[in-house]
């Protein structure tokens, strides 16, 4: 055998120890039980995540507000492995939100998504949401390993609410009802007819369950867009190096848990056709599909965690955002100078005259801003004012004072005084961005995960 395909037959055959000595629950039995997550799996991790994610709704009561709603299960709620209380979830509800602000939506949105929630307990909460019933965490789904449990089932008064006005529901569910599967397979000791059974009924009340919570939705709001996730397999197939196979994963419980991911996906398309036939706006992303031969990448299976990855996460981020816009919209290259990215209206600003931080505070060229938001600039050189006028809205800058007029109102700037830029042989004035867009009732919103700033009408 050549050296390369014996040193990589090394390094595979060391991921293939790791993964034989994980217990045999696992190995055999769990990741059918859960496909997607399993709520028990590092679960001291888990109740220390006190604030995985806090129940956010970012504008969504501000009029003109493109409002996604987010529910389901830990990956909606974008649980990682190794994550603590100090851990700030980054997962595919945060990139979609992020897509609608690079299609220049004004877009705010609220996650409800609870850690191992099964779809009997999405159902309960979402019909105490359309009901108006107030519910505990107990009264949704008994012992649920979330740690803001109680908090998130406080909330289903302001979840009814979301929901009402939500442009975009976003959900994973399903994963959590199959740990009776573990169960029948340990006390069968392989894929009997027992296991079969339990999977059959499993799949049968995971329909009717979905249709519930799915229906809730619909009832609160019809015109909803609804895009549900289908479930990722994180078992890794076979590698082939030479003429060896190594298998990662036992091949016969691999085939076992691909069939029942099919039929799985088979009852989902089926719940969803039939909610499409009654003219509602239910689609499926096919998240599965960009995982499979990236199981290892994707997700934190050989840590014995199977939720994503930042690279699964972002796979699924991609794969939402191609079902819902038809694109995944990225930043341009811009110059080395550019300590930041500014996108107005779903559109980057690329210019000779980069954007400045000053204090932490964003600065822009005062022309390329205006010329961008379509704005109506007079500028004083006399006085050395700019006055900018958009939507009957007009903000007044001077260079050098820390005051703003807004309609008229003066106000103390909370960033450091328009100033003039020398770049190359000309003098630029800049003015700070933030000031600006909200003086002008625009959406200014700043993701440090794309170190951009988006503006948005």
């Amino acid at each position: 055998m050549p050296k390369v395909v014996m040193k990589l037959y090394k390094k595979v055959n060391k991921l293939y120890k790791k993964f034989s000595k994980l217990p045999a629950w696992f190995t055999v039995v769990s990741i059918l039980a859960s496909l997607v997550l399993f709520p028990n799996i590092n679960i001291a991790k888990a109740n220390e995540l006190t604030d995985l994610q806090s129940v956010s709704a970012t504008e969504t009561k501000t009029a003109n507000v493109y409002s996604i709603v987010a529910v389901g299960d830990s990956v909606t709620a974008g649980y990682e492995h190794g994550f603590t209380a100090q851990s700030v979830p980054y997962g595919y509800v945060e990139r979609v939100y992020e897509q609608a602000l690079f299609h220049g939506l004004r877009a705010g949105y609220a996650n409800y998504a609870l850690l191992g929630l099964k779809t009997e307990g999405l159902a309960n909460q979402l019909e105490a949401a359309a009901d108006g019933t107030a519910v505990t965490a107990d009264d949704i789904q008994p012992k649920l390993s979330d740690p803001r449990a109680q908090q998130i089932a406080a909330s289903t008064a302001q979840l009814g609410e979301a929901l009402k006005t939500a442009q975009l529901v976003v959900l994973t569910i399903g994963g959590n009802d199959f740990l009776p599967i573990m169960e029948s397979l340990q006390n069968g000791g392989g894929h009997d007819e027992q296991a079969a059974a339990t999977l059959a009924a499993g799949l049968e009340d995971y329909k009717t369950q979905l249709a519930r919570a799915l229906a809730s939705i619909t009832k609160l709001n019809p015109d909803a867009k609804i895009e549900i996730a289908d479930q990722y397999l994180p078992v890794p197939a076979p590698v082939q190096i030479g003429n060896t196979t190594v298998a990662l994963f036992p091949e016969d419980a691999r085939q076992f848990l691909l069939g029942a991911a099919k039929e799985l996906r088979e009852a989902l398309d089926s719940v969803t056709a039939g909610l499409q036939q009654n003219g509602y706006n239910v689609s499926v992303v096919p998240v599965a599909a960009a995982f499979e031969g990236h199981e290892l990448q994707y997700t934190s299976i050989a840590a014995k965690d199977i939720h994503p990855t930042q690279a699964g996460y972002d796979a699924m981020g991609k794969a939402f955002a191609n079902a819902i816009w038809g694109d995944y919209r990225t930043l341009s290259p811009q110059s080395a100078q550019a300590p930041i990215a500014v996108v107005v209206n779903g559109k980057q600003l690329i210019t000779p005259y980069p954007p400045d931080l000053k204090e932490n505070r964003t600065f822009v060229a005062m022309r390329d801003i205006t010329d961008a938001l379509g704005a109506k600039l007079d500028w004083n050189n006399a006085n050395q004012t700019a006055t900018v006028q958009l939507n009957g809205n007009e903000v007044e800058f001077k260079i050098g004072s820390s005051t703003v007029l807004v309609n008229g109102k003066a106000t103390t700037l909370n960033a450091p005084a328009p100033y003039l830029r020398t770049i190359g042989k000309e003098s630029k004035t800049y003015l700070p961005l933030a000031a600006l867009s909200e003086g002008l009732g625009l959406q200014t919103v700043y993701r440090s995960t794309l170190q951009a700033a988006f503006i948005n009408s």
